[in-house]
């Protein structure tokens, strides 16, 4: 309990400590930063915020995919719903897999299968870790000796090692698995079964290479819409870059912003677009980007706050999907 508490703790301290440095180095150029966005071209600020919400649509459909490897029926406009409950929960609890425990949990709560439930999101998890970790190894190959960050340059990689390692063991096919012991009554007994119960269904896709294959190229797909999205911010305050840069420099963001110790990246991520686009397009406007993404975020999470108010999400596992 107490080394719980500590690791909250230290999370809200992470976080809270880099966004005030953010807003410290704001104190002399909090002017500078209000007249670019003043004087920022709103359409091509609107055309971002209009992909990106798109892509939450994309988002959605990856996780409807990857819950009919579990045989759950999923309607898109459930999966958005729960996409979006998963945005709100991401901001708002000090983890960054909270989002991702909100959405099982309430796909689960329709459902009578609930380690099905949760092993579609962790797969739609670690399928964007993948995609976003995959990138960001090809940007420090073609940019990593511009990078004097060594800590960036080593933990993409390990990252990156760490979660495809992951992903073996969890398809990795066990044929005594399914024998092991899952009546046994106790407390030990009971998180065993249910860790193994979780493990059984994220094995399934061990059998749908095809949905995988999809998931992890939507994946791509995403992340590639992020940049451009933000690609156009950039270009929205009057920045000047290559874009082909920005393909290799962004998923460097996400990558450190996964980094656990954090509440969902806030703080290191604004940092590290300071950090990471000072060097192409100053340290002003960097920041504004920093402010730009983190006003998107906040919108994702408001829309997430009024969905789980207004609408309860309906899930059926009774009707077998089509993958």
């Amino acid at each position: 309990m107490v080394k719980n508490r500590l690791s909250v703790t230290l999370r809200f301290v992470v976080s809270f400590g880099l966004l005030f440095l953010l807003i410290w180095m704001l104190r002399k150029d909090a002017g500078k930063v209000i007249g670019i966005i003043k004087t920022s071209r709103k359409e091509l600020i609107l055309a971002s915020i209009l992909i990106n919400m798109l892509l939450s649509v994309v988002v959605a459909y990856r996780l409807k995919l990857l819950m009919s490897g579990q045989k759950i029926l999923l309607s898109i406009k459930d999966a958005v719903y729960l996409t979006f409950i998963g945005y709100f929960f991401n901001n708002f609890l000090p983890t960054a897999i909270g989002g991702d425990l909100a959405k099982a949990y309430y796909a689960s709560k329709k459902t009578n299968n609930k380690a099905a439930s949760y092993a579609a999101v962790l797969a739609d998890r670690i399928l964007g870790l993948i995609a976003t970790l995959l990138i960001a190894l090809i940007g420090i190959l073609f940019i990593g000796k511009s990078l004097d960050n060594k800590f960036i340059l080593w933990s993409v990689p390990i990252l990156f090692l760490f979660v495809v390692i992951i992903m073996g063991l969890l398809l990795k096919k066990n044929n005594r698995i399914e024998d092991a012991a899952l009546e046994k009554k106790g407390l030990f007994h009971t998180i065993k079964s249910k860790i193994l119960k979780l493990y059984i269904a994220m094995n399934l896709y061990r059998n749908h290479p095809v949905l995988m294959i999809k998931g992890i190229v939507l994946s791509i797909f995403l992340q590639a819409g992020s940049i451009v999205s933000i690609y156009l911010f950039i270009l929205s305050i009057g920045g000047h870059m290559d874009i082909f840069k920005l393909f290799f420099i962004i998923p460097l963001v996400w990558a450190v912003s996964m980094i656990p110790l954090s509440v969902n990246g806030l703080g290191v991520r604004e940092n590290g677009f300071v950090v990471l686009l000072q060097g192409f397009i100053g340290r002003d406007k960097a920041i504004t980007i920093a402010l730009l993404w983190l006003g998107l975020i906040i919108m994702y999470s408001f829309i997430g706050w009024i969905l789980h108010l207004l609408y309860p999400v309906k899930i059926s596992d009774k009707e077998v999907a089509n993958d």
